[in-house]
């Protein structure tokens, strides 16, 4: 049996963080390091305080929170009642920063408590990078059962498609509250540069949010169309063009890229009611998303040794991806948010990862 929130293609493998409750003003898991960098989940009270631990000179600091709010920790929020709110989630379809100044060493918690992920890597594991996946960083994973958990190449889960695509998928963590419902799960994704590009996919039940831990080049990204538009410009797919990176590469809507640096992600790329902030589900009670991928083709000469950038998506339950209305809006023609309703007369779109996982 999958658990809840767990991705049917691995199944096993997991390791489940269970919240210590509300009973307590703290909760600290035990840290896990993923590719040299620290992951520790810390459950704040309502208007708590975490103390973090003191940097040292070359570290750097991250957070993703899982749910509710924190206070001044940065600005990539709203201002509020004399306070610098941060959220799960922020502005959609642009590039978002996690990082953390060095100098913050309190995360206090709103009313309603927070949830996050607390990440740490020093800026000599930020100077590495990843050219194999027997060697370096993705070996770097330590932590309570961590030991013998491998990486799984995505031909395996996702058919022959992904045959031709050095593409990696290492099963995760799913974080739970204390009386076992479900939070978050993240788990982690590596790919090669020369693969250009990852799969087009949509089928999401969660609102899923991505951030690099290495980047190949400064291309790499989410790449996702914007739906009501059209490309007058689009170039057709090549006539011999098998592999699943072209499937869909020729659909003449428009498309944007978000590149990331280390420690950088994105905001909502699902389809977001810009009357309430909620996700727009699809007819299927899954969220409706535009056809999106992993973008990684750039245009200068590939790296030798070929290089892999590595990202965690981080799975949340729609309960807690609500947008803020200050971060939407329906200002004729600034396109900011994604609010295309789906047609469920339509034929869905389909692609190599939905074909597999059927």
């Amino acid at each position: 049996e999958t658990l809840d929130g767990v991705p049917p293609w691995h199944p096993d493998d997991n390791i489940v963080v269970t919240l210590a409750g509300d009973e307590c003003e703290i909760g600290k898991s035990p840290t896990w390091t993923i590719g040299n960098w620290e992951h520790t989940i810390i459950q704040i009270a309502p208007g708590e305080t975490y103390k973090a631990p003191l940097l040292a000179r070359n570290e750097r600091q991250a957070i993703k929170l899982a749910r509710g709010v924190l206070l001044d920790v940065s600005y990539d929020g709203i201002f509020k009642d004399g306070h610098w709110e941060t959220y799960v989630v922020s502005t959609p379809n642009r590039a978002v920063p996690f990082w953390v100044d060095g100098n913050k060493d309190e995360f206090k918690a709103g009313s309603d408590g927070a949830v996050m992920v607390y990440m740490k890597v020093t800026e000599q594991a930020l100077k590495e990078t990843i050219t194999d996946m027997e060697s370096g960083p993705v070996t770097k994973m330590e932590g309570p059962y961590m030991e013998g958990r491998p990486w799984v190449r995505c031909n395996e889960p996702f058919g022959e498609a992904f045959d031709d695509i050095e593409f990696y998928n290492f099963a995760g963590m799913k974080i739970q509250e204390n009386d076992g419902k479900h939070l978050m799960y993240m788990q982690h994704w590596t790919l090669r540069e020369d693969a250009n590009a990852d799969a087009y996919h949509n089928g999401h039940p969660f609102g899923e949010i991505h951030m690099a831990l290495y980047t190949a080049n400064k291309v790499s990204g989410m790449q996702t169309f914007l739906p009501g538009t059209q490309n007058l410009n689009v170039i057709p797919n090549p006539e011999d063009a098998t592999s699943a990176t072209w499937f869909n590469n020729d659909d003449p809507g428009v498309q944007i890229s978000m590149p990331w640096g280390p420690g950088v992600g994105h905001g909502p790329i699902w389809s977001i009611n810009p009357e309430t902030g909620e996700p727009i589900m699809n007819c299927d009670g899954a969220v409706h998303y535009p056809l999106h991928r992993h973008l990684i083709s750039a245009n200068g000469p590939a790296n030798e040794p070929l290089r892999y950038t590595m990202w965690t998506a981080f799975e949340h339950p729609v309960e807690h991806v609500t947008v803020p209305l200050n971060m939407l809006t329906s200002w004729p023609n600034a396109y900011i948010q994604t609010s295309e309703v789906p047609d469920c007369d339509a034929e869905p779109p389909a692609g190599p990862v939905e074909a597999a996982m059927e």
